[in-house]
Parts: C-alpha cells; sequence; structure tokens
C-alpha cells in the first residue's frame, strides 16, 4: 500500500535549511510523454542535499524564484567547487512509497534565495 507524507527541506536534508544548487530548467506542459507547448510553465532546481549524502531533490515553481541566475552560472559554480547555495523556506517535499517498495521524493515551492554562510567568502 502506497504512503505519502509531507515534510519540510531541513527534514529530508539532514537538518540543514539550505542545500548545494546544482541546476535549474525550465518545465513545459507534457501528456502522455508529448510535450504539448513550448510555453514554459515554471522552473525546476535541482538541490543536492549534502546533509543526506548529496541526494538529489528536484524542487518545482510556477515561476523562476531565481532569475538573475543562468543555469550556466550553476553549472560554473560546481565545476569550481564554489557551490551556490539555496535556502527554500516554503519548500514542501512529498515522500511517498511505491508499491513496489521504493521511496521517493518530489518538491514544491514558491520562493527561493542564494545564501552566504557566515564565515565565508
Amino acid at each position: 500500500m502506497p504512503y505519502k507524507l509531507e515534510v519540510d527541506l531541513p527534514a529530508v536534508n539532514g537538518g540543514l535549511d539550505y542545500a548545494l544548487l546544482v541546476g535549474k530548467t525550465d518545465v513545459f506542459p507534457y501528456e502522455n510523454g508529448k510535450r504539448l507547448s513550448d510555453v514554459r510553465t515554471g522552473v525546476k532546481l535541482t538541490l543536492a542535499l549534502q546533509g543526506a549524502g548529496l541526494s538529489t531533490l528536484a524542487v518545482k515553481f510556477d515561476h523562476d524564484p531565481l532569475p538573475r541566475i543562468a543555469n550556466e552560472q550553476i553549472e560554473a559554480a560546481c565545476a569550481e567547487c564554489k557551490f551556490l547555495l539555496v535556502q527554500i523556506p516554503d519548500c514542501i517535499v512529498n515522500l511517498y512509497s511505491s508499491s513496489g517498495g521504493g521511496i521517493g521524493m518530489t518538491a514544491t515551492a514558491q520562493t527561493a534565495q542564494i545564501v552566504t554562510l557566515n564565515g565565508s567568502k
């Protein structure tokens, strides 16, 4: 029997309220595996959860929460190991189990901000 649980970002990230930003892509409408339109319906930020063994989490937004940050900047920061840290205070993570016994995560939010930790340059 499948189960579902809603938690916040720290609950899946070892108690940390920020994560490593590793990707940003546009979201388009799809149906039955076919793209319906070239009109963007949202943005997906991909995070690496440093408090969870760098597991990835995709967070979907109905808008671009970080319009000044391009995916190319994120890729360059990752390549240089100068990661961009992001806080998503209203992130709702849905943990779910499938009938096959696997566990998955999906997430949605409305706000995101790049942060600098105290002592970081």
